[in-house]
C-alpha cells in the first residue's frame, strides 16, 4: 500500500480556505470556474500500473470534490483499476462527487464512495473498509 498526497503547488493557507470570507482564494475559484485547475506538486503515483485498488480521499467543497482532486483525476489513466471515493465533510453528504470524478477520469471501475464527518473513528473506517470485500 502507497499513501500519496495531492499537494497543491501554490499551498492554501487557512485563511484561503475560510469559505465563509467571500474574498477568499476558495471563494473565488468557486466562483470562477477558470481558475479551478489548480497545479499539483506531483500529480502521478510512482509505479501506478502496480495498483489494481486505489481510494481517493478529498474534502467536499460545495458539494464536489476539491478542484484540485480533479487535476489527479485528469493526469492518470485508471483503466483496469477499482476506485473506491471517499470524502470528509463536517455537513454536506457525499453528493455526487464519486460520480463526477468518474465522468472526468472516463476509466476504472468506480464504486460508491462514502462520507465521513471529520470526528470518524478509525474502527469505522476500518469496518467500512472490510465490509468492501477487496483482497
Amino acid at each position: 500500500m502507497v499513501n500519496f498526497e495531492i499537494i497543491p503547488a501554490n499551498p492554501y493557507s487557512s485563511a484561503d480556505l475560510n469559505w465563509t470570507d467571500s474574498s477568499s482564494r476558495v471563494n473565488d475559484e468557486h466562483d470562477n470556474v477558470s481558475k479551478r485547475n489548480i497545479a499539483l506538486v506531483k500529480d502521478t503515483v510512482d509505479n501506478w500500473e502496480d495498483y489494481d485498488t486505489v481510494f481517493i480521499g478529498y474534502p467536499i467543497w460545495w458539494g464536489i470534490a476539491a478542484w484540485l482532486v480533479d487535476t489527479f483525476v485528469k493526469a492518470n489513466d485508471f483503466t483496469g483499476k477499482t476506485v473506491i471515493p471517499f470524502c470528509t465533510s463536517s455537513s454536506s453528504g457525499l453528493g455526487q462527487s464519486g460520480g463526477l470524478l468518474a465522468e472526468l477520469a472516463r476509466t476504472g471501475s468506480w464504486l460508491e464512495g462514502r462520507r465521513f464527518s471529520s470526528g470518524v473513528s478509525t474502527d469505522t473506517v476500518t469496518a467500512w473498509v472490510d465490509g468492501l470485500g477487496l483482497k
